[in-house]
């Protein structure tokens, strides 16, 4: 068909994965591939296809009486969990997939080496963990980053004799105004935004004292984080949608300046695209 793209290479298969916790705070990996921070600890084995991350937004919907379809539909919430089955027991995990608790030492009246005492947090002792998904495919490397994150459902375990005994960690994403409830960094090649281009520049020119309200048109401008006009930023940047923008012509000197759009994808020149009278 006409304008489809196929590439097998953008196919997600998670050859290796692993899940990361560690304290509310600790600091988050800056990439995809360098060395987990200090803090970060992983929960160890876990069952092969237990690994799930879901994100479930919520809507609600107006009905009228003109017609038999929502008139509109708004988002109210939105939330996101974690889903995986630790292999795994030690304090750590117990410690996880309760929500926090306390592990005292105990000498066995027998003599011999130390037994321990775990006990589950009290109602309101539920601490909060940052996580971490890491899943590896060949040469691409995902990470799920989650800041704040906790154990919200009961704790149910299968002691069966003709298989391992798994905890069942199910962790609910928090969030808050302060941060990203959860966001994914990548080497992944795929997720590289597209270059944008620029195809006008209206008006084509104002003062020198800058001022002029400038609209540029073009192609994938989406992801435009500043434009300039010659060496000088624009102000006012808005970013209308993927084919149009508006920016505030900054103060420059006499003549045709080059005007840039700056992206993740890349940047783009209209050469001499704004003159300064």
């Amino acid at each position: 068909m006409a304008g489809e793209t196929t590439n097998n290479n953008e196919i997600l298969i998670p050859q290796l994965s692993r899940m990361w916790l560690a304290p509310v705070g600790t600091v988050a990996p800056a990439d995809a591939t360098v060395a987990m921070p200090e803090g970060w600890y992983t929960v160890g084995l876990f069952t092969e296809d237990s690994l799930k991350f879901n994100s479930e937004p919520n809507f609600e919907q107006v009905r009228s009486a003109q017609s038999s379809y929502p008139t509109r539909t708004f988002q109210t919430t939105d939330a996101a969990t974690v889903e995986v089955d630790l292999q795994q027991w030690s304090v750590r995990n117990f410690k996880a997939v309760y929500g926090g608790g306390s592990i005292t030492a105990v000498t066995p009246a027998a003599g011999g080496g130390k037994h321990y005492r775990f006990a589950p947090p009290r109602i309101g002792g539920r601490t909060e963990i940052a996580g971490c998904i890491e899943v590896i495919d060949g040469g691409k490397h995902y990470r799920y980053v989650i800041p704040r994150t906790m154990q919200m459902e009961g704790v149910s375990k299968e002691l069966a004799k003709t298989k391992e005994s798994v905890l069942p960690l199910r962790l609910a994403v928090q969030g808050g105004d302060d941060t990203d409830a959860w966001y994914v960094l990548t080497d992944d090649p795929a997720f590289q935004p597209p270059t944008p281009t620029i195809a006008t520049v209206t008006p084509s020119g104002g003062p020198a004292a800058g001022g002029t309200a400038v609209t540029i048109t073009g192609t994938d401008l989406g992801s435009v984080t500043a434009v300039k006009f010659g060496t000088a930023t624009g102000t006012g940047l808005i970013l209308k949608n993927d084919t149009e923008l508006s920016v505030i012509s900054p103060a420059g000197t006499t003549g045709a300046k080059d005007v840039v759009v700056v992206s993740a994808g890349g940047d783009v020149t209209k050469t001499g695209g704004f003159t300064y009278a």
